[in-house]
């Protein structure tokens, strides 16, 4: 079966079906041992590894239908920081009920098991698709996509604190969502869901304040999305470094790169995004919102860019 049949939207946005073959082919799962055992599912196969969590897709056995499990690794289970995070994992998606936001059905932090059973969505990350050379029209309607997250997590109350293609997938039906919520935080509150002193996010992503080890507000949102947005321009990140010390670096200092020529028209909605200073930054998702939709509506934003416009 072609990509795009498996796949609508690769032929909505028009990707070539080997680059589409590449970038969301599902690897083959060579092993099933040591797949463990949850009541109320039947665990298919594991589907991610990350740095604390392992992920596996599950159906459920009483409400029908596909689930991914993830499942608190055993030797973070006695980690307060981390099951702070992976409560918050599962209770702000849970209160912020979003087309653009994970959907999340059940949660066990028990002394056995510690998992989160959220929604299958089947089409990879966003940093796969960015590989795959989105277009200018096809960025611009994702980076919507996740400002309308945002607005909607920001006006429920909540800041993200870690936006990074990792953290955006993709629906089958090509809708873009905004997932991974452990170190998200109420606005009105002073947790830290790590330690002082250090780097909140991720690094390449960082606004500027969190750079400097603050958890940042909804204006920090904006611009760890607008390092993504730049990113589904160009290829590549606006501040990219050989260390970690100079990527935060250029985050505090470096002005924001020029796009080439035919992109141009995106640059005042990056600078609007990437301003060092959180006084001249969009300060949340609903502006950003408002912004996109304005360049929209007034044709300000060449949508017709395409590839060819970036060789």
């Amino acid at each position: 079966m072609s990509p795009a049949r498996l796949f609508p939207f690769a032929q909505q946005m028009n990707l070539r079906p080997a680059g589409w073959g590449q970038a969301f082919a599902r690897a083959a799962e060579t092993s099933q041992r040591a797949l463990p055992r949850i009541h109320g599912y039947r665990i298919e196969r594991r589907v991610g590894q990350g740095r604390t969590s392992t992920a596996y897709l599950a159906q459920d056995i009483g409400a029908g239908g596909k689930r991914v499990l993830k499942v608190l690794r055993p030797d973070h289970a006695a980690n307060e920081l981390r099951l702070a995070a992976f409560r918050q994992e599962f209770a702000v998606p849970h209160a912020v009920r979003h087309q653009h936001v994970i959907r999340v059905f059940d949660q066990a932090v028990g002394d056995r098991q510690i998992y989160i059973a959220m929604e299958y969505l089947g089409g990879g990350d966003l940093g796969r698709l960015i590989r795959c050379r989105p277009t200018a029209r096809e960025a611009l309607a994702l980076l919507r996509q996740a400002a309308s997250a945002l607005a909607e997590l920001h006006r429920a109350g909540f800041v993200h604190g870690d936006i990074k293609p990792a953290n955006l997938l993709l629906r089958y039906s090509g809708d873009l969502v905004l997932a991974d919520f452990g170190l998200a935080r109420p606005l009105d509150s002073n947790f830290r869901p790590t330690r002082a002193g250090a780097i909140v996010g991720t690094p390449a992503y960082a606004s500027p304040e969190q750079a400097e080890g603050d958890p940042g507000g909804t204006a920090a949102d904006v611009y760890s999305l607008g390092v993504v947005f730049y990113e589904m321009l160009c290829g590549q990140t606006p501040f990219p470094g050989h260390t970690l010390m100079e990527v935060l670096c250029q985050h505090l200092m470096a002005a924001v790169p020029r796009l080439p020529e035919p992109l141009a028209s995106f640059q005042p909605l990056v600078d609007s995004m990437l301003a060092k200073k959180i006084v001249s930054r969009l300060p949340d998702g609903q502006a950003l919102l408002d912004r996109i939709d304005l360049m929209a509506g007034s044709g300000s934003a060449d949508l017709r860019a395409s590839r060819r416009d970036r060789k």
